[in-house]
């Protein structure tokens, strides 16, 4: 009983914070489809970064985003809106969610250089200076 209610009050909280960000108030939504989740776990997560954890950042996000998502699908699972796939549904709202994909990408790639300033991937890759004569 107490789960419950500790689940419900976050639950209701979450849904008062989150009035700003557009997330649907009806959870039958929220699980309609793994991008209907993902857009609930990037606002929830947007807020958890602007109120709660402002230091959130980096790779941490993407586990944030994945534990949420799947905590989110175990709710849908128990309320009767998810079945038996309720932990791949969630992980991959979870992943879109965070931008995750981006980061899946790299590894199976076998990317060793940051995507982020353009460095590239690994031995056999394009040199720096043939990657800015392509920007020019």
């Amino acid at each position: 009983m107490r789960r419950i209610l500790v689940t419900a009050s976050v639950l209701a909280f979450g849904l008062a914070l989150a009035q700003d960000a557009n997330i649907p108030s009806n959870l039958a939504e929220w699980f309609t489809s793994q991008v209907s989740l993902a857009a609930v776990v990037a606002a929830l997560v947007a807020l958890v970064r602007k109120h709660l954890w402002k230091s959130l950042d980096g790779v941490v996000v993407v586990g944030v985003s994945m534990a949420l998502g799947i905590a989110l699908a175990y709710l849908g699972y128990r309320l009767g809106y998810l079945g038996a796939d309720w932990f791949a549904f969630g992980l991959m709202a979870g992943i879109l969610a965070s931008g995750g994909v981006d980061v899946i990408r790299g590894i199976v790639k076998g990317g060793g250089g940051n995507a982020a300033n353009g460095s590239p991937g690994g031995p056999g890759g394009p040199s720096p200076d043939a990657e800015r004569a392509r920007l020019r």
